[in-house]
């Protein structure tokens, strides 16, 4: 009997010791993500910096080249001013090598090239479906209040996105509007 029992406590043990050893670092990398600064645009249009673990649907965060985008967001404004698109690297989220291109929203970045700021556009909103796994999928809406018709909106689709995780791969820096968090 204690040599089928001491066997299987003894590969218990150690299996059980392995998942606190793989908790505890999990834990370390949490902690490390949570506490990473980034800047964010308060409502007078300053710059003012927040961890990672504040930030709330609704903020928009600044994100620098190689820095990872800290939640779900919809790219507002580059500063690559020609093209108004940038490249994230998407390997953490699902492995793929290759870089992904985004789209900065087109009324929010000719509004910021005209008015270096996006404060003002408090009769504005972001219409997005509820989060999902489906990474390869989103659909929303940017909605301009200026009048009642719809000839102000502008169709957002995942070229708009950058989720939680990807890294900025392009030069200068990025505007984005948290969606979602967690």
């Amino acid at each position: 009997m204690f040599t089928y029992i001491a066997p299987l406590i003894f590969v218990l043990l150690i299996t059980m010791l392995k998942e606190a050893w793989d908790d505890f670092l999990r834990y370390l990398r949490d902690k490390e993500i949570n506490e990473k600064s980034y800047q964010k645009v308060t409502t007078n249009g300053e710059f003012v910096d927040i961890l990672s673990e504040r930030i709330k649907v609704g903020d928009i965060i600044k994100v620098k080249q190689n820095e990872r985008i800290p939640a779900d967001m919809i790219l507002l404004y580059t500063t690559e001013h020609e093209s108004a698109n940038v490249f994230i690297r998407t390997d953490q989220l699902d492995g793929e090598t290759d870089w992904k291109l985004r789209k900065a929203v087109d009324f929010t970045q000719k509004y910021y090239q005209e008015n270096e700021q996006l404060v003002n556009l408090n009769e504005s909103y972001i219409m997005s479906e509820p989060p999902s796994n489906l990474i390869y999928n989103f659909k929303g809406k940017f909605c301009r209040i200026e009048g009642s018709d719809n000839e102000n909106d502008e169709r957002l689709t995942l070229e708009n996105t950058m989720w939680s995780n990807t890294v900025l791969a392009s030069s200068g820096h990025i505007l984005g509007l948290v969606v979602y968090t967690g």
